[in-house]
């Protein structure tokens, strides 16, 4: 039997910080800054084919993350894993856009993961009938349950037939005749000799469905081995658990965060699985005293430190600047100051050019610091969503730059610039939108576009709630039309080719004053569109 699965030493590590200045000084300090917390610390364990592992432990043991390191959802900070084959992971909503329905999420995920339309098609009714959720395939998630969502993850994951299924916890949410129905659809991938990791905090299906299992304890790993072995010691520690006084269960959770914050060696955590008393404090090993090198590159980077602040602030070009040559600019300036006055004031002053981009895939990712090793998830942004770009900063370890910019909160967020690209606007718009205004027998589109920006007090009886949407500030932000089932063919003929276009079934148009962008159904008819103002 061949090994599905393999992970040696992994180790995940986050940084917490208190306040964001933290960051900063982490960067730049020899030795860092901020509180170090493992998530889990020298994982290592086998899977072979056909093997059933249940992953068990306490709330915060790390189930979750080790289940994202195995489907590839994030990487270990170090260690080695391989993985040989397809691996799908199914938790509540893991994979799924809220704002598209479950039949297009289907598609998506299938897409992504290679199939052809062929195939989709073919599966899409195998899926739909699994998942049980009835007319709420064509409505978007986010009106879906926990439950719902978890339906139809489970039934994608499954009847796309991976080699290697991570189960986290989706079973919890749905009725019975659901969970027995997922159970029954494990034993045929078990009887195919698939891989199956199930994350449950209910002993009772571990029991009846695993036949190993993996207890991982303050992100370690207390045992591994089969079923009969693991689980009683588990049981165990959960009753001797449950029999603490609230004080007890107080200094116990603190001795764990305190472990959890620091590197251990392998001896002490081997030694830690044997017995539950083993999370008792240890003394930390004394830190060896610091050579004069090692205080000399401490004394560097500071002053390195010091410059860049200065060079942020514009201090250091304030200061090596010519004097003469800065008066001469405040003259200069101060003559076109008078020049642009005595300017008729018809006559528009020329904006600095904003870096606009264009979201190119269909979902993707923003980050909360520019280093895809350390940085957290944030939102996510959509196909056609523009950013206005504020800074450029290069990865440290992959190579390729990070963009800076804002989310509508206000929250600065980085993007890989590998998701967006830069536009060029349509020529001649106002042609452009008539021929929209003829696709969507909306004579009073060019008037409507003219309402964006405006409150729906302002818009006053023509405001729809149907069509128009409004912002935090409640001005009209977007409008969403609909279209009578058009053809590539006909689009393309009437709108020409698209600015930017998505596997034939979404395009964007891009003009100078607003962004239109068309969908299309399961069969590639164009049904919707929605029309935004140009970012900037």
């Amino acid at each position: 039997m061949s090994t599905s699965v393999v992970l040696k030493n992994v180790t995940k590590k986050y940084k917490m910080y208190k306040k964001p200045s933290d960051k900063l000084l982490d960067l730049v300090l020899p030795k860092g800054y901020g509180k170090d917390f493992y998530a889990l610390q020298n994982i290592s364990f086998e899977a072979q084919q056909g093997d059933i592992i249940g992953i068990i432990g306490v709330n915060g043991a790390g189930k979750s993350t080790i289940s994202n390191i195995i489907s590839g959802v994030i990487p270990p900070s170090s260690g080695k894993v391989n993985i040989n084959g397809d691996a799908a992971l199914i938790s509540i909503g893991a994979g799924l856009n809220n704002e598209l329905t479950g039949r297009e999420n289907i598609e998506l995920k299938c897409l992504m993961l290679g199939f052809k339309k062929e195939e989709i098609e073919r599966l899409m009714p195998e899926i739909i009938d699994f998942a049980e959720i009835g007319e709420f395939i064509d409505l978007p998630v986010k009106k879906y349950s926990s439950g719902m969502k978890s339906r139809l993850g489970f039934a994608i994951s499954v009847n796309i037939d991976p080699d290697i299924l991570i189960i986290d916890e989706a079973l919890s949410v749905g009725d019975k005749i659901f969970a027995q129905k997922c159970l029954d659809k494990m034993n045929s991938f078990k009887e195919k000799g698939k891989t199956i990791f199930f994350i449950s905090h209910s002993i009772g299906q571990i029991k009846e469905f695993c036949q190993k299992a993996l207890w991982l304890e303050a992100g370690e790993v207390r045992a591994y081995g089969t079923v009969e072995e693991v689980v009683p010691q588990y049981e165990k520690f959960v009753k001797e658990f449950k029999r603490m006084s609230k004080e007890e269960k107080k200094q116990f959770n603190l001795m764990v965060m305190e472990k959890r914050s620091r590197k251990l060696g392998s001896l002490e955590q081997n030694n830690s699985i044997s017995k539950v008393d083993s999370l008792s404090p240890r003394r930390k090993p004394k830190r060896k005293n610091t050579s004069w090198l090692s205080s000399l590159l401490v004394i560097v980077v500071l002053i390195g430190a010091a410059l860049l602040l200065l060079k942020w602030n514009h201090v250091i070009t304030y200061f090596q600047a010519d004097k003469k040559e800065n008066v001469m600019n405040v003259e200069k300036e101060k003559e076109a100051t008078k020049e642009k006055e005595a300017e008729p004031a018809s006559k528009e002053t020329t904006a600095p050019v904003k870096d606009v981009r264009y979201v190119l895939v269909n979902t993707g990712f923003v980050r909360d610091v520019p280093d895809y090793a350390e940085s957290q998830k944030v939102t996510m942004v959509n196909f056609g969503d523009a950013i206005t770009v504020e800074e450029i900063k290069e990865d440290p370890v992959q190579g390729f730059n990070w963009l800076k910019f804002k989310l509508a909160t206000g929250q600065d967020v980085w993007i890989s610039e590998k998701l967006v690209t830069k536009l060029e606007p349509q020529p001649d718009e106002s042609e452009f939108v008539a021929s929209v205004s003829s696709l969507t027998d909306n004579d009073q589109l060019g008037e409507t576009l003219s309402t964006f920006g405006k409150t729906e007090q302002e818009i006053g009886a023509d405001a729809d709630p149907a069509t128009m949407a409004f912002n935090d500030q409640g001005q009209l932000s977007e409008l969403h039309l609909n279209l009578d089932r058009l053809s590539r063919q006909e689009v393309m003929e009437q709108l020409g080719e698209p600015a930017l276009r998505l596997n034939n079934y979404t395009y964007l148009y891009h003009g100078e004053d607003y962004d239109f962008i068309l969908y299309a159904n399961n069969l590639g008819h164009f049904t919707k569109m929605t029309v935004r103002p140009v970012a900037g």
